[in-house]
């Protein structure tokens, strides 16, 4: 798969127009998008829902960041769109381009972090606005990978994407578990209650 004309000229604009302290600030930013990165989060964000006794949370956010990078992984197989040119990268990866694991995965573990804990703690839910930075983190790690040279721009744009679609499709099946666990749980409790 090769890249769009529309990922060639502005990966050339933005390679034209580098300059700092932007480049350190976003040398910075794309490591909040790394695997390392994100497999911290994915940790911290489980271990706060076994504590507060939600172990459906703690599976779902490790399921989800397990399978979407598995996804992501197939998709780099079957895609094998190169990189842009070693000229143009200030920073040393491999492998395939297409989708970019940290638009992908960032917007799986990040949002996924920020449902679990609106639904786990009333002082999230009491400060919600703080929620409204994670589009901006997410756009600036997206643009932190064409800016560095190591993505297209159709790259970021569709691990956004499928990053959405695969959290909304992990929350729904979440959703209809816990409704069948509640409604089991329910009919166990009638069953027991009721006269022999």
């Amino acid at each position: 798969m090769q890249p769009f004309s529309f990922d060639e000229q502005i990966t050339d604009w933005v390679v034209d127009n580098r300059h700092e302290p932007l480049t350190w600030v976003l040398h910075m930013v794309t490591v909040l998008g790394d695997t390392l990165t994100l497999a911290l989060v994915v940790i911290g964000v489980a271990v706060l829902a076994w504590i507060a006794n939600r172990i459906d949370f703690a599976a779902s956010i490790v399921g989800a960041a397990v399978s979407g990078y598995l996804l992501m992984w197939i998709l780099k197989v079957i895609f094998s769109r190169p990189r842009p040119p070693v000229e143009d990268r200030l920073i040393d990866v491999g492998g395939a381009s297409f989708p970019s694991g940290h638009a992908t995965l960032s917007t799986i573990v990040y949002l996924l972090s920020a449902v679990i804990l609106y639904r786990l703690y009333p002082s999230v839910r009491a400060r919600a606005l703080w929620l409204l930075w994670l589009p901006v983190l997410l756009a600036a790690i997206g643009v932190s990978r064409v800016y560095l040279g190591v993505h297209w721009t159709s790259d970021i744009l569709f691990g956004w994407v499928f990053g959405l679609i695969w959290l909304t499709i992990g929350l729904i099946g979440h959703a209809q578990l816990r409704k069948r666990r509640l409604a089991a749980a329910s009919a166990r409790r009638r069953a027991q209650s009721s006269p022999s």
